[in-house]
């Protein structure tokens, strides 16, 4: 027999027949037996495979009997055939040697090529992966559902994949660049996060001469990794990335025809850049840099660079621009910190920035540049926040390849953040005029006659500039050289726009450690072994330190300092937020403090901008939006968005792109110190209670647009600050929650611990439309009880019977049936004890829900005809449509549960219409997965099947409802299976 899985499930004899197998059962088991090649297939898990979780009560029988079956199908094909089903133990199992498999063939065939690849033949190679690749007629074992088909069909995928890429690469290394971009495109729109696709891509438009479309790629990708999964590309693709950048973006048109080899491309003609490697090869970020040392020590000692070593001066003083013999060769860098760790994206960044200026009008720098030529830009400008690891990252990188610049490195801080007076240009100037040789009293007194003879002095020499901790793009402008050999790399605290503006300067901007890195610092200096015993306290240990760089340092000098004690005790300490900016400091050095450094960015602030960031720890959570930002303060956005953006510029926010902001936990914490040293009780909480309203006002705007029909409580003005929300879709309302939702519900904690009591019960009750079909049920539950409390607190038994009422439906969604009554009885007392009729009917009718899902039908139908009763007693003006048509739909799944199936069609379908006819895609969804189960009850597959792809239909379209959908597919999955009441979502609840 062939045995096809990689595509729908197909069997065929010796000459090519096709064989039935007789229905689905049959299919799923002989699928579970094929994705377990050679290998016998035990009873249980066959039963597994053949009905998921409903399995009959004779299903081990019935597995023998459809095996029974498969073999008379086999035996009546090929009667004189090797027998295919065998019985092994106590389970299954194909002899898959007598016997074709497209999978085990294709495995055999990607390793077959694997191994002519390693032998150096690419061609035949690629041809094999090809063949490999053709074996696939569609997804695994496509048409067939079910969790063990599923998980099984996993690592094949995965191998399909991995050998498309694998015959990818050995395309680009046969120079197929050109003919593979369609292909390359399509997988990338089939796997948008399938990363080594991307680097692919990337590489073969570039090839093929179109830079700025593979850069367009990149920021696709990463905008979608971001959104999507809120991650950062990987150091390899990052690398890419920036070798892509530093080619430029108009390659020659000369180099980018599909047949050109793999050094096609400006990427290759940079050989000593260590980010050209490609993404998935062998080694990292180590050696990465070791392979670009490794370059410029060969580059030096072919020009006859030998150090900054004073007596190398006249050696290269004629090939290597260094300076005349006789002339000082500076060396005033820093010493370099023996326990620097990770940066290696940072570092790859800089040696490419060091690599583009290291090219002249596309010559060498060892060639004389000739009249009228142009460089790549000579000066980096590297910023982030205090404590970030400028300096550090600047001073290590500049000592790796300071073999490049016999000419000497000049360094000066000049105070941009510091406690002492920022340095001017002319002092800076006489400084570096006199390492360079000038006397004392031959340094110009005029700035400008300075600056021009310090350009001279440079004119012909390779040196290498170290601006560190810069104020501004003024400061920095007059130390610029205008030699295209030396290179200028400035840190500071501020953006310095101007500099990228106006002078070229290529940004680079730092963040906080990635974790790995962070922990490796700790390891570094309190010791590995030490580290290796407390893993998890070291782990913690770089999380309360927020990943800062200099936080970071400081925890682990102190550690290394008192050896006895404990990772884990250390983190208890830091643990209280009140003294961790006191504990992350050095009892003989203040001013290396983690809060002395802050204070020195903030006092440089404007007086709008620190009123603003100490506002920023008031918000809930470490993001928000500017929208959110100028509630704080009262004003409108258009005033307070320029405010954030210096803030960002100070790199005291960091700015995540769209209209969101973030603080990182250090600076967080700052903030509220700040806030409670120079912001007064009563500006605090006016400004946490605008927050509260802006938030309380857009939930409500999402709950009209989720839930359009529902009666709402009532909310007062808002200030004339408050702008509409931007959503005005019901899917935009749900994106809107989606994003906000830890921020809404940190809110409400807010509000629970600081007031208004009024705000902690509203916003929950304001939240119900959007937690109606939120997968967050957890987080529904916390909100309601806090609402409770805060009701209860108040005194006020209108928002209590609310707030009792959400909680109750809170635990019903949980299935916690026992309390969701003891609420629904004190909600509805509390709505009889104020005459609120219309709250009274919402909780009869969740005591419907209660005893739907406790099964007692009869008592079920009455609270839903009850609460029907009331609310359509109300006066117009009071009447609740939604809560009418949902007790008419509960009414319906009563009677369905209850077996009157009659009247539980006539209920479903009248609810529907009216659903369909008000607009109404939530309740319209739920109905006809409802409608879908009545007609799986009556035998009516098909029907069932309709109703139950209608809900899925108006899910995608219209609403989202994860809970719901999900019941949806594993209805459609059971159909034709063992009965049995899907009911996890429950009716409709109010």
């Amino acid at each position: 027999m062939e045995f096809a899985i990689l595509g729908p499930l197909e069997v065929r004899t010796r000459t090519g027949n096709r064989i039935r197998l007789g229905g689905t059962r049959q299919e799923r088991l002989l699928a579970t037996l094929l994705l377990n090649p050679g290998g016998a297939v035990p009873v249980p898990r066959l039963v597994d495979a053949v009905w998921e979780d409903r399995p009959p009560a004779t299903a081990d029988r019935q597995v023998r009997n459809l095996a029974g079956l498969l073999r008379r199908a086999f035996r009546k094909a090929d009667p004189t055939g090797p027998p295919v089903l065998l019985t092994d133990g106590h389970g299954y199992r194909i002899p898959l040697d007598d016997h074709g498999l497209d999978s085990r063939l294709f495995a055999d065939t990607v390793a077959r090529s694997r191994r002519t690849a390693a032998a150096g033949q690419q061609s035949a190679a690629a041809a094999g992966l090809r063949q490999a690749l053709s074996l696939w007629r569609g997804p695994v074992l496509d048409g067939l559902e079910g969790q063990l088909i599923d998980a099984g069909a996993v690592p094949l995928d995965e191998l399909r994949l991995t050998a498309w890429e694998d015959c990818l690469d050995l395309d680009a290394a046969l120079g197929r660049h050109r003919a593979s971009i369609p292909e390359l495109t399509g997988l990338v729109a089939d796997h948008p996060l399938r990363e080594r696709f991307v680097g692919q891509l990337m590489r073969a438009l570039h090839a093929s001469g179109r830079t700025a479309d593979a850069l367009t790629v990149h920021r696709r990708f990463t905008g979608r990794l971001a959104e999507e999964l809120g991650l950062d590309p990987s150091p390899e693709l990052r690398r890419l990335h920036l070798a892509l950048l530093t080619a430029g973006v108009d390659p020659d048109p000369g180099r980018g025809s599909g047949g050109a080899g793999p050094s096609t491309g400006p990427l290759a003609t940079r050989p000593r850049t260590a980010v050209l490697r490609g993404t998935g090869r062998p080694g990292g970020p180590a050696d990465e840099r070791a392979g670009t040392a490794r370059a410029t020590a060969a580059t030096a000692a072919a020009r006859g660079a030998a150090s900054a070593d004073p007596g190398a001066g006249a050696e290269a003083a004629e090939g290597g621009r260094g300076p005349r013999p006789g002339v000082p060769v500076p060396a005033q860098l820093p010493p370099s910190l023996a326990t620097f760790t990770g940066r290696d994206a940072e570092l790859a960044a800089l040696d490419a920035f060091a690599e583009a200026a290291a090219t002249v009008g596309g010559r060498d720098q060892d060639q004389d540049p000739g009249p009228g030529s142009t460089s790549a830009a000579r000066i980096c400008a590297v910023s982030g926040s205090a404590g970030i690891g400028k300096s550090t990252l600047v001073v290590q990188w500049a000592h790796r390849v300071r073999g490049r610049f016999p000419g000497g490195q000049l360094y000066a801080d000049l105070h941009g953040f510091s406690a002492e007076p920022p340095l001017t240009p002319h002092a800076v100037l006489a400084r570096f005029l006199r390492a360079l040789g000038v006397p004392g009293e031959q340094v110009p007194s005029v700035p400008e006659e300075a600056a021009a003879l310090y350009r001279s002095m440079l004119a012909d020499r390779r040196v290498l500039v170290v601006l560190d901790n810069a104020r501004s793009a003024e400061q920095v402008r007059p130390l610029l050289p205008a030699a295209p050999e030396c290179l200028t790399v400035v840190t500071s605290r501020a953006g310095l726009a101007g500099l990228t503006a106006r002078d070229g300067a290529r940004p680079l901007a730092l963040d906080l450690m990635p974790a790995p890195d962070a922990v490796a610092l700790l390891d570094r200096v309190i010791g590995a072994r030490r580290a290796r015993s407390e893993p998890a306290a070291v782990a913690e240990l770089a999380a309360v330190c927020g990943h800062l760089p200099l936080a970071l340092a400081i925890a682990a000098g102190r550690l290394a300092e008192r050896p006895g004690r404990t990772v884990a005790d250390h983190v208890a300490e830091l643990r209280d937020t009140g003294n961790r900016l006191t504990a992350l400091a050095i009892d003989d050095d203040a001013a290396s403090a983690v809060r002395a450094t802050l204070d020195l960015s903030y006092r440089t602030l404007p007086a709008a901008a620190r009123t603003l960031f100490r506002l920023l720890a008031l918000a809930p959570g470490s993001g928000l939006t500017a929208a959110a930002a100028a509630a704080l303060c009262g004003e409108r956005v258009a005033v307070v968005r320029p405010v954030l953006d210096q803030l960002a510029i100070a790199h005291l926010l960091t700015h995540e792109g769209g209209d969101r902001y973030r603080l990182h936990d250090l600076l967080r914490l700052y903030a509220a110190e700040r806030a409670a040293a120079e912001t007064g009780r009563a500006v605090s909480t006016a400004a946490r209670e605008r927050l509260g309203t802006w938030y309380l006002h857009h939930a409500d705007a999402a709950a009209r647009l989720l839930t359009p029909h529902r009666r709402r409580i009532p909310l007062g003005a808002p200030g004339p600050w408050y702008e509409p929300p931007v959503f005005t879709t019901a899917a935009g309302a749900q994106r809107w929650c989606e994003s906000e939702h830890t921020r809404l519900l940190g809110m409400v904690r807010a509000a629970a611990e600081h007031g208004p009591d009024a705000l902690a019960w509203r916003l929950p009750v304001a939240l119900w439309s959007y937690y109606f079909t939120s997968p967050h049920l957890d987080d529904r539950e916390e909100a309601a009880r806090l609402a409770v409390a805060a009701a209860v607190r108040a005194g006020d038994r209108y928002g209590e019977g609310h707030a009792r009422n959400d909680l109750a439906t809170a635990l019903g969604a949980l299935g916690r049936h026992d309390g969701m009554l003891a609420e629904l009885r004190l909600a509805r007392a509390l709505f009889a004890s104020i005459g609120d009729r219309v709250g009274e009917a919402h909780a009869i009718g969740n005591l419907g829900d209660h005893c739907l899902g406790t099964g007692a039908y009869g008592q079920a139908r009455l609270h839903f005809q009850g609460a029907l009763t009331l609310f359509r007693a109300q006066p117009e003006e009071r009447r609740d449509d939604w809560a009418i048509r949902v007790c008419e739909t509960n009414i319906g799944v009563t009677a369905m549960l209850a077996g009157r199936a009659r009247e539980a069609g006539e209920y479903l379908h009248r609810a529907l219409d009216r659903h369909r006819s008000t607009g109404d895609p939530v309740l319209e969804s739920i109905t006809l997965y409802h409608l879908g189960d009545h007609h799986r009850r009556l035998d009516r597959p098909e029907e069932a099947a309709a109703r139950l792809r209608q809900a899925l239909a108006v899910l995608d379209a219209t609403t989202r409802n994860p809970r719901l959908r999900a019941d949806v597919l594993a209805a459609l999955a059971r159909l034709g299976e063992a009965a049995g009441p899907p009911d996890s979502q429950g009716p409709p609840g109010g």
